[in-house]
């Protein structure tokens, strides 16, 4: 007999054995790697079928107001993508620069191209003393054509002069439209800003307010303000924002610093300032009220 064949067959059938043995034992440890994996993985995902009725682009089980922030930021994303695969489509590129640097601009500017850019009436409710908080870009009058660019690229002037008028006269008949026109008839919308400060010294009598020019310094800019007027600055470059325009000083407030209203910018219109950071933006304050212009420092 052959022992030999006999033991290297019995050894041979052991190595198979434990060959199977370790890949069952390897396929056993690939399962319950899988199904960890799984569990912590896939137990994140929302249950099949369910949906966040808000927004179905927000997963499920996220609160309301969390899914709107996410919504608006969504809806800008898309828009955004819009004007940037249509930006031929417009034929000032300032608009395009004010989508990518003004969020808030932006369903503004995707609408554009197909807006009628005519101005509509203001029709909210207006307070005597109470400044509103106006944007170039508002589609009432943001389209409109104003030294030769769209007004919500061009004017922060008539618009600044206008949230002052509501505010003075408390009527909301002169929108920021219907004073590009005044100033445009005028020949003052010129200039860095889109507007002359030399318009707000002329004859504002139509408008029912007069204009005081003071030197642009913290102690004139709070004096005047303490006096319950609305100061309107040609801020320069640089200063407030990258570009010059107009602003409208509103109040002061208990802590000495001011309110600014920047129909530009939203970001610059969120916090109060120091009052001479204000002051050193601009030349010329320009106030303005009710009734006969005075005399100025």
């Amino acid at each position: 007999m052959n022992f030999q064949s006999g033991r290297a067959r019995r050894l041979a059938g052991n190595r198979r054995l434990l060959i199977l043995a370790a890949l069952a034992l390897v396929l056993v440890i690939l399962l319950v790697v899988g199904i960890s994996s799984c569990v912590r993985g896939c137990s994140s995902d929302q249950p099949s079928g369910e949906t966040n009725a808000v927004d179905a682009r927000v997963a499920a089980g996220v609160s309301e107001d969390l899914t709107r922030q996410f919504s608006t930021e969504l809806d800008r994303g898309e828009k955004l993508a819009q004007i940037a695969a249509n930006a031929s489509a417009y034929s000032d590129q300032a608009l395009l620069e004010l989508a990518l640097s003004e969020p808030a601009a932006i369903d503004f500017v995707a609408a554009y191209p197909e807006s009628d850019k005519t101005a509509q009436p203001y029709e909210d409710a207006v307070s005597q003393g109470t400044v509103p908080q106006f944007w170039c870009w508002d589609s009432r009058w943001g389209g409109v054509d104003y030294a030769g660019h769209p007004l919500a690229v061009s004017g922060s002037g008539p618009t600044a002069l206008s949230m002052a008028y509501m505010a003075i006269t408390g009527q909301g008949d002169r929108t920021p439209a219907d004073m590009a026109t005044l100033v445009s008839d005028a020949g003052a919308a010129s200039g860095d800003s889109g507007m002359a400060g030399s318009f707000l010294e002329g004859d504002l009598s139509s408008l029912g307010l007069s204009c005081t020019a003071y030197t642009s310094n913290a102690d004139n800019l709070t004096q005047v303000l303490d006096s319950g007027t609305y100061l309107l600055m040609e801020v320069t470059a640089g200063s407030l924002t990258d570009s010059a325009h107009w602003v409208v000083v509103v109040s002061e407030n208990e802590d000495g610093s001011v309110v600014v209203y920047d129909p530009t910018s939203p970001d610059v219109s969120s916090h109060s300032w120091d009052p001479a950071t204000v002051a050193s933006a601009s030349t010329t304050l320009y106030a303005l009220s009710a009734g006969d212009a005075s005399e100025g420092e």
